[in-house]
């Protein structure tokens, strides 16, 4: 029998890997169209933006695999080429996927998945639930204490800035971290090895508190205000870029975790994992999610 693996974010593609090195037959489902979750690209005419995670957090022991050969960004991590998508694609294109699928149900007894459009998909004999606490709380609510910790985990949210062919300006640093104001970090993501593109591009991440307050926002009001708050510190004219835009995490970043790394239904069949998941952050958040799909799938073996 098959594993549906939910969610094609770092949890989801490192279970899977391990669970089809076992030699298990895996399907994986995500409500999005590109595998990565936060481990995101945009790419608009010749601009290309890592509006999600920047970088792979710096650590000197415990680096997956996977992870070792992407290129080493400065002091800053590690960065996957072209952009930080590849690393997630180039993982999950290998594996049968059914992407702009949102499963909003998992029956108890048969483990058939319902997705939002009232489609069955059938013959699972587990099922893993690799998706922000909050979404994987909502799909487990009624199947058993194993996930009440769901409970515990809350998460901050981020908006993100892009703004393309802003215009050369070499007095200006590659990256940026205000110490106060709207915006808590500015990457020319350009200048990252192996991210090439014609002209700049600036990805700029909101604080938590500035993202909380302004959650609800129109897109583009959002990057008005924000593009201000990047020309007060660089001096350059947002409105003369060609393309901005601004995304909306919701699930940005862990502030509770559950300090299991995953949680499984009393029968085994039915398992949680994600960033949400592990007392040990060594190596940030994407690191924990990679650890807490391996520790699932291992355990599920």
């Amino acid at each position: 029998m098959t594993i549906a693996v939910l969610g094609t974010g770092l949890a989801g593609l490192a279970c899977a890997a391990v669970l089809r090195e076992a030699g298990k037959d895996v399907v994986l489902f995500d409500k999005s169209r590109g595998y990565g979750g936060r481990v995101a690209s945009r790419r608009r005419d010749s601009f290309a933006f890592d509006h999600g995670l920047p970088a792979f957090d710096p650590i000197t022991t415990g680096m997956p695999p996977a992870l070792t050969s992407l290129p080493q960004w400065s002091d800053y991590g590690r960065v996957a080429a072209p952009r930080m998508n590849a690393l997630p694609r180039s993982l999950g294109e290998s594996f049968e996927s059914r992407m702009n699928t949102r499963i909003t149900a998992i029956d108890a007894g048969t483990l058939d998945l319902t997705d939002e459009a009232g489609a069955l998909h059938t013959g699972f004999s587990r099922i893993v639930v690799a998706i922000p606490a909050p979404q994987a709380q909502a799909l487990l609510a009624t199947h058993g204490e194993a996930f009440a910790p769901l409970d515990e985990a809350t998460y901050s949210p981020c908006w993100t800035l892009m703004l393309g062919g802003t215009g050369e300006q070499t007095s200006i640093p590659n990256r940026i971290e205000p110490p106060d104001g709207p915006l808590a970090l500015l990457i020319r993501d350009d200048a990252k090895p192996d991210h090439p593109a014609p002209s700049p591009c600036w990805v700029a991440h909101a604080r938590k508190d500035w993202s909380i307050t302004n959650l609800e926002r129109d897109a583009g009001n959002v990057a008005q205000d924000l593009g201000a708050a990047f020309a007060s510190l660089t001096g350059i004219d947002p409105s003369a870029a060609p393309y901005r835009a601004a995304h909306r995490w919701r699930f940005c970043r862990p502030e509770r975790v559950v300090r299991h790394p995953f949680l499984l239904s009393d029968d085994t069949r039915i398992g949680a994992c994600g960033d949400w998941c592990g007392a040990d952050r060594n190596g940030g958040d994407a690191l924990a999610a990679w650890r807490s799909g391996e520790a699932l799938a291992r355990i599920m073996l």
